[in-house]
């Protein structure tokens, strides 16, 4: 077992006694922080993740027995002892009733602390273990590979960037990595980079999820970047782009630094056109989510409403899909969604670009994409754009004018 970065609470009232418990704990590898009493115990535990707590019994304002009893309520999964000069059979017998795992009379030993701080810890893993996980829970390979990459950014504050077409769950896999974290208890934070946010580096704890991370200004990409660096254990940040990685790495309007910074952890979502031969399969696995979530039998498909729905395009990805799953679950007839029950039309979703694309068209549109991107940057001047794209202003005028660009 490691002691690396685990956080241990010492309550105490008295200084001597913890600042001996510190300097011991310390010493160990763990990460102390001390409260002396129980306003300041339950106060420190609301803003702050821990491994474990010791506690004595005896406290100002009140007991070790009621921290105990506190703890088990809100933080079922931080396990916590009590230690005290005043014990007696009563009042371990009451602690242990509560939750505590263990009850230790003072003066303590080195190897006794060091055996109870053991034991705390493997149960603390052992209380982690045993959540069952969020997930995304359907069974495809692609899915369950999307949950192992999730698992595995939710058990570090390292940046995530998620690549991904509008609608392909990007936010829904930021917000299960956010909740799989020992940062669940905080709020997660929305910021949607595309609307110039006046409240850019966020002071509350938790996890800030950034949209649209590529319409970031090049005075606000460095205000980022600066942010990143300072960010707290308690933070942590969650990017998303409509862009693919390619476009996002090489684009001319994203700084190398903002990139180095983000581009710690990285997860890619695919399209409903990428995932169409699993179409069945999805739906199932999300109307039966539908059904648990509304304390419901789950619907079924039949095959010409199926067929109706590998003919579509879906512009709008996964959101569209649940989307249309969601109110053709509500007013189809008797559990079972007919053809007509599939509503297409009025989604909000965009249609895609014509499949049938040139090479011509597809420079144009690069073209237009980053043209436009860099006018935006750059409050529309003309001359600082074409600094940025690194060409002339004749040529970025010229550009401009033959595609048509306003």
């Amino acid at each position: 077992m490691t002691a690396e970065q685990k956080r241990i609470l010492v309550v105490d009232d008295e200084p001597d006694i913890l600042q001996l418990l510190e300097i011991s704990l310390t010493r160990m590898g763990f990460k102390v922080y001390k409260a002396e009493n129980l306003g300041s115990a339950k106060y420190q535990l609301s803003k702050i993740t821990f491994h474990l707590c010791l506690s004595d019994f005896k406290l100002p304002d009140g007991s070790g027995s009621e921290l105990v009893e506190h703890v088990n309520q809100n933080y079922p999964n931080t396990p916590i002892a009590v230690i005290t000069a005043f014990g007696t059979i009563n009042h371990a017998v009451e602690t242990l009733k509560k939750g505590a795992y263990d009850f230790i009379t003072k003066p303590i030993s080195l190897d006794t602390l060091r055996q109870l701080v053991i034991t705390g810890l493997q149960k603390h893993e052992k209380k982690h273990e045993n959540l069952e996980s969020p997930s995304l829970g359907i069974e495809l390979e692609y899915f369950k590979r999307l949950d192992e990459l999730i698992s595995k950014y939710a058990q570090s504050n390292v940046p995530v960037i998620i690549y991904g077409e509008s609608g392909s769950w990007k936010e829904k896999v930021a917000g299960l990595i956010h909740e799989n974290s020992e940062l669940r208890r905080h709020e997660t934070t929305f910021i949607d980079c595309a609307e110039s946010p006046n409240e850019l580096t966020p002071e509350q704890h938790g996890t800030l999820i950034y949209h649209n991370i590529e319409k970031l200004k090049p005075e606000q990409q460095t205000t980022l970047i600066k942010f990143v660096k300072s960010l707290s254990d308690q933070q942590r940040i969650i990017v998303t782009t409509n862009w693919s990685e390619d476009e996002f790495k090489h684009s001319l309007g994203v700084k190398k630094a903002l990139i180095r910074a983000l581009c710690v952890g990285e997860i890619h979502t695919k399209t409903m056109l990428e995932l169409k031969d699993h179409l069945s399969e999805i739906c199932k696995a999300r109307l039966e989510q539908l059904a648990e979530s509304w304390n419901k039998l789950p619907c079924k498909i039949h095959p010409t409403a199926m067929s109706k729905l590998k003919n579509h395009e879906f512009p709008g990805n996964m959101k569209e899909l649940d989307l249309v799953l969601a109110k053709a679950a509500v007013n189809c007839q008797n559990q079972l969604i007919r053809e007509c029950d599939i509503q297409l039309e009025n989604t909000g979703f965009q249609p895609q670009l014509n499949k049938e694309m040139n090479l011509e068209k597809y420079i144009e549109d690069i073209e237009i994409r980053e043209i436009t991107n860099a006018l935006a940057k750059t409050n529309n001047n003309k001359t600082k754009a074409a600094d940025l794209l690194g060409i002339s202003f004749r040529a970025l005028r010229y550009k401009i004018k033959k595609l048509g660009i306003d």
